[in-house]
This record gives C-alpha cells, sequence and structure tokens, in this order.
C-alpha cells in the first residue's frame, strides 16, 4: 500500500493501480498566478460586449486585469461630454470583483484636454508595478497625441503595417530607468495601445529593447480590433482583438470578442484567449456566439 503523504490532496492508500495520475504535474501556487487583458470597446461600442467581458472575467477570478485602452469614444474637448463618456465606462468597470489597471489608448487621451482629465483620474499616463517578481511596463503611445492630419489619415490605413504610435524620448528613457533596475524579475509583461512594433517600428520601442536585452518578456497591444500574433527573437508580440469595439477588418482571422487570460508559470507564460460568448456561469443559459460582422 503506498501513503500519498507527499502531495498537498488526502488520499486513500492505494496498490500500485490507482484512479489519478500527473500529481507531479500539480501547479506551483503560489508562483503562478493569471491575470486577463482586455482590449478596445470603441469606435461605437457595440452595447454589452465589453460589460460580458468584465462579466467573464470575474467568473474566471485572475489576480487582476490589465485593460490596453480605447475604453471610450473621446475625441472632444467638451468637459461636460467627457465627463458622460467616463462615466459610462465608471459605470461598467465598477463592476469587476478584481483590481483593474488602464491603459491610455488615442479614443482616451486624444488632446490635451483629455490627456489632463486622464491624469486627474489616473494620475500617471505610463507607469509600472511588479507583482510577484514579474515587472509590468505600461506604455503611453499617444505621447504626444496623433494630430488630425494623422487621424485623418488612418481611416485608410494599412493596419498590418506601421502605427502612428508616439513615444517620446522622454517616456522612453524612462522605461530604460525602470528596467535597469528591475533586472531581478523573472519576467517583464509590456502593455500599450498601438502595437508599435509592426511595420517600420518605433524608435523609441527599439530604445525599449535594447534595455530589455536577454531578459524573457512579452508585448501585448490592442488597437486594430483584430488578433494577431508574432514572434521576434522567440519573444510574444501579441496584439488583441476587438473588446465590444467596432469591426475594421474583413475575413473571420482574429475578428471574436474575447479577453486573453495569461498565467505566468515558472517557465514562461500560458496565454489563452477567451471568446466572451463562450462562457456561462452558474445558469448556463443559451449559446449564441456571435460572429464578428453580425449587426
Amino acid at each position: 500500500m503506498t501513503p500519498h503523504n507527499t502531495s498537498p490532496f488526502t488520499l486513500p492508500p492505494t496498490d500500485l493501480a490507482m484512479p489519478w495520475r500527473g500529481l507531479d504535474k500539480l501547479p506551483r501556487r503560489p508562483d503562478e498566478f493569471t491575470f486577463v487583458l482586455l482590449s478596445d470597446r470603441t469606435g461605437g461600442a457595440r452595447p454589452g460586449v465589453f460589460e460580458r467581458a468584465v462579466d467573464v472575467t470575474n467568473l474566471l477570478r485572475p489576480d487582476f486585469a490589465l485593460q490596453v485602452g480605447d475604453v471610450i469614444e473621446g475625441y472632444t474637448t467638451d468637459p461636460t461630454d467627457l465627463a458622460r463618456q467616463w462615466a459610462e465606462f465608471d459605470a461598467i468597470a465598477d463592476r469587476f470583483e478584481v483590481p483593474f489597471f488602464a491603459t491610455p489608448g488615442n479614443h482616451d487621451v486624444s488632446n490635451d484636454v483629455m490627456r489632463e482629465h486622464w491624469l486627474a483620474r489616473h494620475g500617471a499616463l505610463h507607469y509600472h508595478f511588479r507583482y510577484r517578481d514579474v515587472l509590468f511596463v505600461v506604455l503611453d503611445t499617444q505621447d504626444p497625441p496623433q494630430t488630425l492630419e494623422e487621424v485623418a489619415v488612418e481611416r485608410p490605413f494599412d493596419w498590418f503595417g506601421t502605427m502612428p504610435a508616439h513615444i517620446s524620448d522622454t517616456q522612453a528613457a524612462w522605461a530604460e530607468d525602470v528596467i535597469h533596475a528591475n533586472t531581478d524579475v523573472r519576467w517583464t509583461v509590456l502593455a500599450m495601445h498601438m502595437p508599435a512594433w509592426q511595420g517600420d517600428g518605433h524608435a523609441a520601442l527599439d530604445r525599449i529593447r535594447s534595455a530589455l536585452g536577454d531578459r524573457p518578456y512579452t508585448m501585448f497591444a490592442g488597437h486594430t480590433h483584430n488578433y494577431r500574433r508574432t514572434v521576434v527573437d522567440g519573444r510574444d508580440y501579441v496584439r488583441l482583438g476587438n473588446t465590444g469595439g467596432v469591426w475594421v477588418h474583413d475575413g473571420d482571422e482574429g475578428n471574436w470578442d474575447h479577453i486573453t487570460t495569461v498565467t505566468v508559470t515558472p517557465t514562461g507564460l500560458k496565454i489563452a484567449n477567451v471568446v466572451v460568448d463562450g462562457v456561462l456561469g452558474v445558469n448556463g443559459g443559451v449559446f449564441t456566439p456571435t460572429r464578428w460582422n453580425d449587426p
């Protein structure tokens, strides 16, 4: 008979055969933790989708949620309209049952008035934090905001090409300092709104990547409302899809409303995309997937 005293399970004694397997594969808590990423809800938010994503996040119980920008329509200098838009989002975000971290998007900070409003609400446009020996760096790709000319050009923009991201030299220097001051972390996660690595890339992002050197890291962004993973020098660069925003691409590839769950393990990140229509709570219900191009 074999007692199983080395397992956190309390199991009955057995002979060689047993109705379980893989006890050596038990997740190594608390070395592991999970966070989720949510993406864009702008360009004409489809009612109920981001709200559904919040509910799914609460069901999955991650350690925290990180959103990659564009939660209000923005592009206004009217304080009353701006307050109304943020109040609408606050009513949704208040439903999170886990900590929530924000990233500025072009819709959120599209001009100086909106940037000042963001700073009054959130205190910082770029920032970093550590959680269980993992460094999180949140970048502002609207530093400074796009000009009206750039906004006009973006409508027919090549969404798979170079992004009109702006990352100032001052912000790049800040990121370099943060990275150099946190050399003891086991992983680094960088979040930004625009995927500044696409196409011709961005000089400031090149500086940040140089500072990262050989350490393991993963980058996440949104903006394009379409999911795409790119591997560069063995690192994942993940462009998130939609979380309720308008569809801007043709075809089915990468077009779904989702949240992304990321589990940090001792050997790396495990990334899973959860399509929000596919998660039902304890009451069940009717599973009716919404195609990306449905009205």
